[in-house]
């Protein structure tokens, strides 16, 4: 449960005729106060989409001025960031806006001045270490652009966070969902969390992708059905996806209930990828699988299980949504740590030597095979 502090909005409580009690969060007190949350919105206090909504209600005036926040604020408002792609928009919008570790919260009240003064790189290092991992660095990076912009305009005096080096590494080469693995979660999830898990498996599409598909990117094929869609990876990568639909990933279409293919417990679809991640690693964790696996290894999976069904670079490569150059940089680093692509080499080369030397024996003339 995430604490926030109400310093400074007005909750007003209300009794209905019916006797149910309604709460109504005011961003201010005192006369033209926009209410901005209430009781029966559905949204919990202290969640993005609360913060979100108080942000935009909150005058960017005297209440900001002077503060990091005022940078922060015109940032959101600018062209800058107004033309970024809407995931990239919604990331740092997160990373802004996050109620623990957010750069509003940690950050935002700082006087501007602060921000040039060469001791805040060392408090910035230490706020990113002690996120940790890949969301460490997102917060730091996407700090450096509202620094940059703001040195750009002239509201900041330096920039000292430049030449900030990533601790996060990515090497997931080794990282594949097992069938078994997979059968267990599907197994010991609740439906809804499995179908994620499935359809990832069975698509190899980007949480953030899963996130968005709806029954407008399924189409009729003279064999069944097939997934066309752009792939969501910013504007320069996007791609085309032709996913075939498998008897597997046509069971869960067949089941979802409205627009989108993939929806929480209450029937919504989810607003972002990482709530999609999110979900599945909790329920990783409840099952005790291994607790390196994340929705994303489901893309290597994926790619994984098409090599091994016979696909070649080209039909992954379309499947994927990857260029046929990254398809095989991939399935090199992923193909050759699968347990089963070893097996099925061996018989490969087994039937190959085997017809070799039946063919030799019969230029041979062999009676005993004749």
């Amino acid at each position: 449960m995430v604490k926030v502090s109400l310093q400074g909005i007005n909750c007003i409580r209300s009794k209905l005729k019916d006797g149910t009690v309604r709460e109504y969060h005011y961003a201010w007190r005192g006369k033209g106060a926009p209410m901005f949350w209430r009781s029966d919105s559905g949204v919990k206090v202290g969640s993005p989409e609360y913060l979100a909504a108080l942000a935009e209600c909150t005058p960017k005036g005297d209440l900001a001025r002077g503060q990091f926040r005022e940078v922060i604020l015109a940032f959101l408002d600018s062209q800058d960031f107004a033309k970024l792609s809407p995931r990239y928009r919604k990331d740092i919008e997160i990373s802004i806006r996050h109620p623990k570790n957010g750069i509003d919260q940690k950050f935002g009240t700082a006087p501007i001045a602060a921000i040039s003064d060469p001791r805040i790189r060392g408090r910035v290092l230490a706020w990113r270490d002690s996120i940790g991992g890949k969301v460490g660095d997102d917060r730091v990076r996407h700090l450096q652009r509202i620094v940059k912009w703001g040195l750009d305009r002239g509201r900041i005096a330096q920039n000292q966070l430049a030449n900030i080096a990533s601790i996060y590494e990515s090497n997931r080469a080794e990282i594949l969902w097992h069938p078994e693995e997979i059968a267990a979660f599907e197994k010991g999830a609740p439906p809804h969390i499995a179908r994620i898990l499935i359809a990832a498996t069975e698509t190899g599409l980007r949480p953030g992708d899963l996130a968005q598909l709806r029954r407008e990117h399924i189409h009729p094929t003279p064999k069944g059905q097939r997934i066309v869609l752009w792939t969501a990876k910013g504007k320069r990568h996007r791609r085309v996806a032709s996913i075939p639909v498998t008897p597997r990933m046509a069971q869960i279409i067949a089941q979802a209930k409205g627009d989108h293919i993939i929806t929480n417990l209450a029937g919504e679809p989810y607003q972002h990828g990482n709530y999609l991640g999110d979900a599945v690693s909790t329920w990783r964790d409840k099952l005790k699988l291994r607790s390196d696996l994340r929705l994303y290894d489901a893309r290597g999976t994926a790619a994984t299980r098409l090599f091994l069904a016979g696909a070649d670079l080209k039909e992954i490569a379309t499947h994927m949504g990857w260029s046929i150059k990254h398809a095989s940089q991939v399935i090199e680093r992923y193909v050759a740590l699968s347990p089963e692509m070893t097996d099925t080499l061996a018989d490969k080369l087994t039937r190959i030597e085997t017809g070799t030397v039946l063919q030799n024996e019969l230029q041979n003339g062999n009676p005993k095979i004749r």
